[in-house]
């Protein structure tokens, strides 16, 4: 389970907060031709706030091309802090991950941190197919380890987590779910809870939305193992529409604040009379 670095304060990570909190479904290959959560030119811009201060904003794209010469996704996250938040902590953090369509596993990652004084550039290519009952990581860092087969990188799991949906059975109230996932060089065992449906309000009207809660350590940042929900659209799409955290100083929300190029009809958007 990941743990926050001592030096995390309120802003800097929530970016990364909401990519861990959607890392929970089996990893195995997608049917050839099924139907996709997410195509090439999808955007997803969210707004980050702490109450009524606007502390941040996060960006997620997807585009089509070729990688090593294979068709690839390329998947892209930029969080960065905004207004006073910036000023006081000065972040903007970019996650890039190149995946294969067919299977949504990753070929290549790339982190690249900026926190203030603070800076952090590395890679990891992964090799899924060369050994049968695992796949092997490679880090700028720290080299080569063996991980889960098929296991995902921090970014490429949001998406292969929104069509793994697409087919997963229904899930029941309290369903806890558990998948393995390595990320900034270690290996997280990440627990999420089904809590079932709801509809929540959005500057788009109401969404018709799935719950999810994990199972998060407690300590420095939160308080008990219940303090973080995830809100997706309950649609074809299952775009993440809100991040809720509850820390040490109060609540802070992650809300969808734009969208484009999304695959589907948004069905879970309830039409106003």
């Amino acid at each position: 389970m990941w743990q926050p670095r001592q030096r995390i304060r309120l802003f800097p990570k929530v970016s990364i907060l909401l990519l861990l909190v959607i890392n929970f479904l089996n990893l195995n290959a997608f049917p050839q031709g099924s139907k996709r959560a997410f195509k090439g030119g999808e955007m997803l811009k969210y707004q980050i706030y702490y109450g009524f201060i606007n502390g941040g904003e996060a960006v997620l794209q997807v585009n089509e091309l070729m990688y090593e010469n294979k068709p690839a996704y390329h998947l892209y996250l930029n969080g960065r802090t905004v207004g006073i938040a910036n000023t006081l902590y000065n972040v903007n953090d970019t996650y890039e991950s190149y995946t294969d369509p067919a299977t949504h596993w990753p070929y290549f990652s790339i982190r690249n941190i900026h926190e203030g004084r603070y800076r952090h550039y590395s890679t990891q290519v992964w090799d899924h197919w060369s050994r049968s009952d695992s796949s092997i990581v490679i880090s700028s860092k720290t080299g080569k380890v063996v991980v889960v087969k098929g296991c995902q990188d921090i970014l490429s799991s949001v998406y292969y987590l929104r069509n793994k949906m697409l087919t997963h059975p229904p899930l029941k109230p309290d369903q806890i779910i558990t998948v393995d996932t390595y990320f900034t060089d270690e290996k997280y065992p990440l627990i999420v809870r089904f809590k079932g449906y709801e509809t929540i309000k959005t500057r788009f009207g109401k969404v018709m939305c799935m719950k999810f809660m994990p199972v998060v350590i407690t300590g420095r940042v939160f308080k008990t193992k219940d303090d973080m929900t995830i809100w997706f659209s309950n649609d074809a799409n299952l775009v993440p529409i809100r991040v809720r955290f509850e820390i040490f100083v109060g609540s802070v929300y992650c809300d969808l604040i734009e969208y484009k190029g999304l695959a589907n009809e948004f069905d879970s958007l309830v039409k106003k009379e």
